[in-house]
């Protein structure tokens, strides 16, 4: 930039660093106009006004950036610029009033400068102060976290080791009452427990002469309530107070009886075939009866017209209908539909036992934890002893059992796990010696352990029970096996056979002359052996051979189980002890009538499925404490509302409408024994251990969700909790569900709701709802961290409520815990768009 005085005197430029001195676009930018500076030193003093200004509102809008490089280059171009004016100012003769003004410059400069400096170190001081206040407030923080576990946790680990023993103790004692009032009973039945009992009771029943149909069904009723009760023993007695080998006993028995029960149902239907002639309808020729029971139907058609044209015959008030192959016409059978509400094929199955086991396990995984540390502790001290043992056999016993123990593992390796195999999950407390002193001091570093290795020693001591499952499910290559892990048989089970009718008696002179034959029912072959042998005609390709009509079966769906869907026919393959779903075809289904028909290659057991997951993810659930040690949990399905009150005892909770579940409905029974009854009636909430494989779920810590579910359970009684549309945003190992203080039962207001974030470290209220439009970790004002969800709630709680919290029975604690395992409600619930 240039500027030009009168005339005889020089010229002066004052050229911007990286600008060339003719640029005169760059002289009016930084110029207070667009004229020419009168003289040298008011042009040099108002560019230097004009850089300053631009230098120190650029100071101030990034104060940060003072100490960096860029900031350091750009004073030392100012400086330079300045140099480099006053330099070509020098050079002119200044007057006083422009001395003046120069000194009036500077200081007003170096003023500038020093306020720079100032508001830079205030800036700074300010930064690390806060820095400061942010370390100390997480140091106080982890301070408080720490004394509130020191001082909280263990209360914690003494609270629930006390409800679990009381528990113990008093299911216990219901147990020696319940044998006790079993043996002063003395109504006849035998003690399904007693071996010499039972086995006598079984004995009789076979050799039991009595040919009555009504004494009959009413035997079966007494082996259907004996099998009941030697169910119960084995799914409500923990593994440790079953000697060895008495549950071995037990599943025998079980399985003798549901033998025995089978050979009623055929002595029942063999008695009415051998006195069909008596039966005989006048209007159809045929003899068609039906035998009812509690728990079964029997309906039973013999074919003495020989119609060519007879299709089939429907029972109508039992809503049964068969359709009969052409070939079968013309002969001496009969048709027997049987339909009992029980399901005794599918136990026979291994995939469905390993199934049973793996949820017995779940069941009892609270009772078996208590011993995981001490089974750990103990087991290099058992070693040892053994090896002490060992030393004291002969060597020729030694050598023996290496041969037995090669053996046995060779037969493993070489076939899958039988039933009575998969048993290595029963913790015994034999291996060795303990003092009480070493008890005590095992008892002590279990329960300062982590809860976390808790669960992963139950997970690792149990790998029998998904070896088993994953061999059953995956191993074979055949689609048309039902799979366990996605199917439920419900509804009971259908004999759809035939028959070969047995002599009828004939009429001689007054004589009745029946043909006796000890041969039982004899089931007729179809197809016939005659259509396998023939050869197959030219029109026909090899290797195929006629297929013989199907036999058609209509039928309603049971009245005991609900279906949310349409069910899919299964029949039980005999050779491989597994339901299939090959052989069905041409299946049609009503859902108003609930009316289901569908045709069979052949003449087989069948039984209906449905998925086992069709409920599931859930949409929302609430648990709701009702009264004193009482609360409904409330779970909206992906079909239907459940409701389940727990007291000491749950109950199915009753509904308006009379529905398939009447003859659950209302009945107070143990929680292990509510979740057995509604998995087989079809009102499915429980999910599997492999659940996420076939639905979607919210995962999450499988030991965060444990210590909730126990700790929901110990404030269950005055603390109503709910699910968060929130917990599907959060990381896994947090949980963020809603909870409120509710003494009264009535409805909660939605303004009384509050989110509460669940972390392993801490747990604290939040300041957000769940109507907020956007997730907040920020905490609730004049709250604090707690270290966890039991001790929060306690803490927040009124006076009453806490009252409240601490005399809860331990039975109904142990019911809700129970209950919340079984549903898995944090990670099940998912919410549907």
């Amino acid at each position: 930039m240039c500027g030009s005085g009168k005339e005889g005197e020089g010229r002066t430029c004052a050229v911007r660093p990286g600008a060339s001195p003719s640029n005169g676009a760059a002289v009016n930018k930084l110029g207070p106009s667009n004229a020419a500076c009168s003289s040298p030193f008011s042009l040099c003093l108002q560019i230097e006004r004009a850089l300053s200004v631009f230098v120190v509102n650029n100071w101030n809008k990034k104060p940060r950036c003072r100490q960096s490089k860029e900031g350091n280059k750009c004073m030392a171009g100012v400086k330079q610029m300045q140099s480099s004016i006053m330099s070509s100012a020098k050079g002119q003769r200044l007057t006083r009033s422009e001395e003046k003004l120069l000194r009036q410059e500077e200081e007003r400069k170096r003023l500038e400068e020093e306020e720079i400096r100032l508001a830079a170190e205030r800036v700074e001081r300010e930064r690390l102060e806060k820095l400061r206040l942010e370390e100390e407030e997480r140091a106080r923080i982890a301070a408080a976290d720490k004394a509130r576990k020191e001082l909280e946790l263990p209360e914690l680990y003494q609270i629930l080791e006390r409800n679990r023993l009381t528990i113990q103790k008093v299911h216990k004692s219901q147990r020696e009452m319940k044998k006790w009032q079993r043996y002063m009973r003395c109504d006849g039945t035998p003690d399904p427990t007693i071996p010499q009992e039972i086995n006598t009771f079984i004995n009789l029943s076979k050799e039991n002469p009595n040919t009555d149909i009504k004494t009959l069904l009413e035997g079966g009723r007494v082996i259907l309530q004996l099998l009941d009760e030697l169910e119960m023993v084995l799914r409500d007695t923990p593994p440790d107070e079953l000697p060895e080998g008495i549950s071995d006993q037990y599943q025998q028995t079980i399985w003798d009886l549901q033998e025995l029960l089978s050979n009623i149902n055929d002595k029942a239907t063999d008695i009415l075939l051998k006195k069909a002639i008596d039966l005989v309808d006048i209007e159809t020729g045929n003899m068609q009866e039906v035998v009812t029971d509690e728990n079964v139907t029997l309906c039973l058609w013999a074919n003495f017209n020989k119609n060519p044209r007879f299709k089939g015959y429907a029972f109508v008030n039992y809503h049964l209908e068969f359709e009969l192959p052409k070939p079968l016409a013309m002969s001496d059978i009969a048709v027997r539909i049987l339909h009992t509400d029980y399901d005794h094929i599918s136990c026979h199955s291994h995939a469905f036992n390993a199934h049973q086991r793996a949820f017995k396990t779940k069941l009892v995984a609270v009772e078996i934890r208590q011993d995981m540390h001490e089974d750990m502790e103990v087991q290099g001290e058992g070693e040892e002893y053994q090896t002490i043992e060992d030393q004291k056999i002969p060597e020729e016993q030694k050598v023996n059992e290496e041969q037995k123990t090669s053996e046995e593992q060779q037969t493993l390796e070489s076939k899958p796990l039988p039933d009575e195999e998969i048993k290595p999950i029963r913790l015994t407390r034999s291996r060795s010696a303990i003092s009480s002193g070493s008890r005590e001091e095992m008892e002590l570093r279990s329960r300062s352990s982590s809860r976390e290795r808790v669960v992963e020693d139950v997970d690792a001591k149990l790998p029998s029970i998904e070896l088993v499952s994953e061999k059953v499910s995956y191993e074979t290559i055949d689609m048309s096996i039902v799979d366990f892990n996605q199917y439920t048989p419900l509804g009971g089970v259908y004999y759809f056979d035939i028959l070969k009718l047995p002599p009828q008696p004939k009429f001689v002179k007054g004589w009745r002359i029946v043909q006796l034959k000890d041969t039982g029912l004899m089931s007729a072959p179809y197809p016939p052996e005659s259509n396998k042998e023939d050869s197959p005609t030219p029109d026909e390709k090899e290797g195929e051979s006629r297929n013989a009509p199907p036999a058609g079966i209509t039928l309603k769906l049971p009245s005991k189980a609900l279906f949310f869907e349409q069910p899919k026919p299964a029949r039980w393959d005999q050779t491989g002890n597994q339901w299939k779903t090959d052989g069905i075809h041409s299946i049609t289904f009503e859902p108003e009538e609930q009316i289901l028909s569908f045709k069979m290659d052949t003449f087989n057991i069948f039984t209906l499925i449905q998925r086992y997951y069709v409920n599931m993810p859930f949409q929302s659930w609430i648990l709701k404490p009702v009264a004193e040690n009482e609360a409904i949990l409330t779970v909206h399905a992906a079909f239907t509302k459940v409701e389940i009150r727990m007291k000491d005892l749950c109950q199915l909770c009753p509904v308006p409408v009379e529905d398939n579940l009447s003859h659950l409905r209302g009945k107070w029974m143990t929680a292990s024994t509510l979740i057995v009854s509604m998995i087989n009636a079809g009102l499915n909430i429980f999910p599997r251990t492999n659940s996420e494989n076939y639905v979607k779920i919210n995962e999450k810590n499988k030991m965060v969700t444990q210590n909730t579910y126990m700790e929901m359970a110990l404030v269950s009684s005055a603390i109503a909790f709910r699910s968060s549309n929130w917990n599907m945003s959060t990381e896994p190992d947090e949980i963020l569900l809603q909870a409120c203080e509710s003494l009264t039962g009535e409805m909660i207001p939605e303004d009384d709701w509050s989110l509460y974030m669940l972390r392993p470290e801490r747990c604290h209220k939040l300041k957000m709802k769940e109507s907020s439009e956007e997730l907040s970790n920020e905490i609730a004002e004049n709250t604090d961290f707690y270290s966890n969800l039991y001790h929060m709630m306690r803490g927040l709680a009124s006076d009453a409520a806490k009252e409240r919290i601490l005399n809860t029975d331990h039975l109904f604690l142990g019911s809700v815990q129970e209950i919340l395992e079984a549903t898995k409600l944090l990670t099940h619930t998912v919410q549907v768009n």
